[in-house]
This record gives C-alpha cells, structure tokens and sequence, in this order.
C-alpha cells in the first residue's frame, strides 16, 4: 500500500465491518497466546497504563483492559474506533478509551510520560525515528512492537494482485524497525512467530474489500474479472480466504529520561 494518510483511512474504515473482533474465541485465543511471548520478552501488562496505537477494533487494547490500569487506543480509522467503542459498551469495560488520530499528528505533550507500555501491532503508524521516539516518550517502563516479518500468503488475493499486475507481499514492518532500533542504540529482545487467520464474506463485501486494496496499491479494478473470479470461488454465498503470515515480537526497555525531558 502507498502509505499516504488519506490510503491508511480509506484501507481500513472499508474493513471495519468486517474486521474480527477482540472477544471472539478464535481471535481471542491468538491474542492470549501473543501476550504470554511477550511476558516472556518483559512485558508485563499488569496493573499497568497502556497505550495502543495503532489500536482498530481493539484486538488488544480490550482485553487488556481486564489486566491493567488504563488504556488508550489511538487510531486514525474512525469506522474502527466505532467497533471499538460497541465493544467497549458491550463488555461493560470502563477503563479504556480511545481518540481518533493519525500518530504522526498526536501532539508528543499529549502522551509524554503517561503511560508505563507503549504497543503498537501490524500498523504503519510506526515507522522511523521519530515515530519510535514518540512512543518511547509515551511509555515510563516499556516499548512493543509487533510487525510484519517477511511473510504473507494469501491464494486467493495473490491471484487477484497478480491480475492487477500487483504482487501481494508482506508491508515492510519489524526488520525495518529492528534497524531503526540498532541505530538508536538500543537492545530488543526478539522472537519470530507464524500466524494465520481465516476470513468468510459475501462476494459484494470481498469485492469492495479487493477494489480497495488494488486503488491504495495505486492500480485500478478490472470489476467484472474480479466480480466473476470472486463468483467462481463462492462456495454457498461465501468466500472464504485464509492468510498465513511470519510476525516479530519486539520488546524494548525505553531509555532513562535525561534530567528536564
């Protein structure tokens, strides 16, 4: 995706209806086991105040909640922030919040100091120095990062890239923040995991989702190519698709503060 902030919106406000939910069991299960790595790496998530950035629906940020002090998710999706909010109500959940912002254009006094974790999870929100250096600025105690690590398979999507002349690829993430990390000086801890997940839709709402992703990758959509490729892999009304992926677990301890900052 050509990461502009008016892509990031379109990208993922469109996935917002159809994005998975932080309390269902299968997604649940894959978050739990996420967060007893990282405890592994150092990241203790008890009693603490966390900011999420990058947060969507709240994969992270809401089940996190029932652990920690406080939470705040930061995203630039409002369509996200919506399904966020809902499960929020949902579960009765009372110490978390969220604010609808691209992280480049939070103010860095808004958060300095006021959390103990910064996390940020499969987004573009963190990508160089100054990204990372806001987040160490949030975080009193700890900085995590979860990226993309060099692998993304998804069939059914790389037959519709190839279409669109596009090649469906992992979005550089974790070795480019790895390198950012090792020029700054710092130490993380590391831990490579393989992930997947399974998506179910009617051939309309796979469509829009295709036509999205091929216009932000800067191509425009064959439709009734797409629309008849989509009805041959329709089983029952639904097309179903499944992504395998390589993640990085990054844990870092954010440097002391020097004396005034």
């Amino acid at each position: 995706m050509k990461n502009t902030a008016k892509n990031e919106k379109l990208f993922w406000n469109c996935r917002a209806g159809n994005y998975p939910l932080p309390f269902d069991p299968s997604t649940l299960v894959k978050t739990e086991r996420i967060l007893r790595l990282l405890r592994g790496l150092g990241a203790d998530f008890c009693g603490r105040d966390i900011l999420d950035i990058g947060c969507g629906t709240g994969i992270y940020a809401l089940p996190l909640a029932g652990k920690a002090g406080k939470v705040l998710g930061i995203d630039s999706s409002r369509a996200m922030l919506r399904v966020f909010r809902a499960q929020a109500r949902a579960r009765k959940i009372k110490n978390a919040a969220c604010r609808a912002a691209a992280w480049a254009e939070v103010p860095a006094g808004d958060v300095r100091g006021g959390f103990d974790i910064a996390l940020a999870s499969m987004t573009n929100a963190i990508r160089g120095k100054a990204d990372l250096l806001k987040m160490e600025a949030a975080a009193r105690e700890l900085c995590v990062y979860i990226g993309w690590a060099g692998v993304r398979k998804n069939s059914l999507l790389e037959a519709a890239y190839a279409h669109h002349g596009l090649k469906y690829r992992a979005p550089e993430g974790a070795e480019r923040i790895l390198r950012v990390l090792k020029a700054m000086g710092r130490k993380p801890r590391l831990k490579y995991i393989t992930d997947s997940w399974a998506k179910s839709a009617a051939p309309d709402v796979t469509l829009r989702e295709i036509a999205v992703s091929v216009k932000v990758n800067g191509a425009s959509l064959d439709r009734p190519w797409t629309k008849a490729f989509l009805e041959r892999k329709s089983r029952g009304g639904v097309v179903r698709q499944v992504t395998r992926v390589r993640k990085a677990l990054i844990t870092w301890i954010r440097p002391a503060r020097r004396p005034g900052s």
